[in-house]
C-alpha cells in the first residue's frame, strides 16, 4: 500500500458488514471477512464458484435469490426481507444444512463505461430476530387462547354457583373461593411455568394453609407428574372443591380427621389421583347434587377425558380420578 493512497480491497475486506460480490455470471468474486465469518468459509473456498454451487438450496428458494441477483445485474437495486435460505455449516458431526433467515440488499456496481459489471449483496443474518418475533406471536396467541378459556370457565362458574347459592352472600363466598383457586394456579403458570406444574404443587398450594395447621393430619404421596396449563387449571377446580368440602364437612373440619392424597402414573402417559378422608362423620346430604358435585363428577372428568368415582361411607370419603392417557408436556 502506497502512503496516502487508499487500498480499497483492504478496506472492503475489513468492512464491518457481511457483503458478497458477484460477477455477471453470478460467480463469487470476493467477500468481506464479516460475510465469511457468517457462512463459516474462507475466501479461497468460495472465490470463482457459481454462488448456488457454493450454497445449494431447494429450487423455490434458489430462484427467489437468483431473480434478485439478476435484477441487480440488470441495474435494479432491490431487497429481500426476512427470507429463509439454508447454508451448509461445519459441525462436530460433519456438514449440516442450517436454516438461516436473511435480510439482503442487492446493489448494482457499474464499470467506467456505465455497464453493470458486478453486484454487491449485503446479507444480514436476522435469524434471532425472526425467532424472537415468532416466539412473541406464539406467546400472544397462546395468551389469547388461555385467557379466553379462563373467561369461559369463570362464566360457567358464575352461572352454576348462582344457580345453587342460597343468597347473594352465599354466592359471593363460593364464587370468590373458586375464582381465587383459578387465580392462584394461573399466577404460577405465568412465565416459564406454563406447562411444568405438577400434581404435587397444585395440591400443596391449595392445601398450604391447612398443612401449616397440622402437618400430621394431611399426607401427600405421589410421583413427579407434570401437567400442561389446561390440565392444571381443571385439576385445580377439583382440588379446590374437595378442599372446601373437607373444611366444611370432612377431615379438615376436626382434629380427628385424616386426609391422605396419593397419585401415581397410570399406563404410558396417564395418572391416577386418590383423595381419601377418614375419621369423619359423613352427613347424609353430603352427596347432594350441586355445582361442586358437577365439577367433581362431570366437568373435571369430561375436560381431562378421565373416569371419576366418589364413594361415601359412614366415617370415610373417597374421590378417585383416573386419566388413562394424555398429551405429556415436553
Amino acid at each position: 500500500m502506497v502512503s496516502g493512497t487508499l487500498d480499497f480491497e483492504q478496506v472492503f475486506k475489513y468492512a464491518p458488514a457481511p457483503c458478497l460480490v458477484l460477477d455477471r455470471k453470478m460467480r463469487i468474486v470476493t467477500a468481506t471477512d464479516a460475510y465469511l465469518s457468517t457462512v463459516q468459509r474462507t475466501l479461497d473456498q468460495l472465490q470463482g464458484m457459481y454462488v448456488f454451487d457454493a450454497f445449494p438450496e431447494v429450487s423455490e428458494r434458489r430462484e427467489q435469490f437468483r431473480d434478485a441477483f439478476q435484477r441487480a445485474l440488470d441495474g435494479e437495486a432491490n431487497s429481500l426481507v426476512e427470507v429463509p435460505f439454508s447454508i451448509p455449516l461445519e459441525t462436530a458431526d460433519g456438514v449440516e444444512m442450517r436454516e438461516i433467515w436473511w435480510t439482503c440488499t442487492h446493489t448494482p456496481v457499474p464499470g467506467p463505461d456505465g455497464e453493470i459489471q458486478y453486484m454487491v449483496q449485503n446479507a444480514q443474518d436476522v435469524t434471532l430476530k425472526v425467532q424472537a418475533e415468532r416466539l412473541r406471536d406464539a406467546i400472544a396467541a397462546e395468551m389469547q387462547h388461555r385467557v379466553g378459556n379462563i373467561l369461559s370457565l369463570v362464566s360457567v362458574i358464575a352461572r352454576r354457583t348462582a344457580g345453587s347459592a342460597r343468597d347473594l352472600e352465599d354466592f359471593l363466598a363460593r364464587f370468590e373461593g373458586r375464582v381465587q383457586a383459578l387465580s392462584r394456579t394461573h399466577s404460577y403458570l405465568s412465565g416459564t411455568n406454563w406447562d411444568r406444574m405438577t400434581i404435587g404443587s397444585i395440591l400443596s398450594r391449595q392445601l398450604e394453609d391447612h398443612v401449616a395447621t397440622d402437618e400430621h393430619q394431611i399426607v401427600l404421596d405421589g410421583s413427579d407428574i407434570h401437567l400442561n396449563a389446561a390440565e392444571a387449571q381443571i385439576l385445580t377446580l377439583a382440588v379446590h372443591e374437595l378442599t372446601t368440602n373437607s373444611v366444611k364437612y370432612g377431615a379438615l373440619k376436626c382434629p380427628e380427621g385424616r386426609l391422605a392424597i396419593r397419585w401415581n402414573k397410570l399406563g404410558a402417559t396417564g395418572y391416577s389421583l386418590e383423595w381419601r378422608e377418614g375419621g369423619i362423620r359423613v352427613q347424609k346430604d353430603l352427596n347432594r347434587s350441586g355445582f361442586g358435585s358437577m365439577i367433581l363428577d362431570q366437568i373435571v372428568p369430561r375436560q381431562l377425558q378421565a373416569e371419576a368415582v366418589r364413594e361415601f361411607a359412614p366415617e370415610s370419603f373417597l374421590y378417585r380420578l383416573a386419566v388413562p392417557e394424555r398429551l405429556v408436556p415436553e
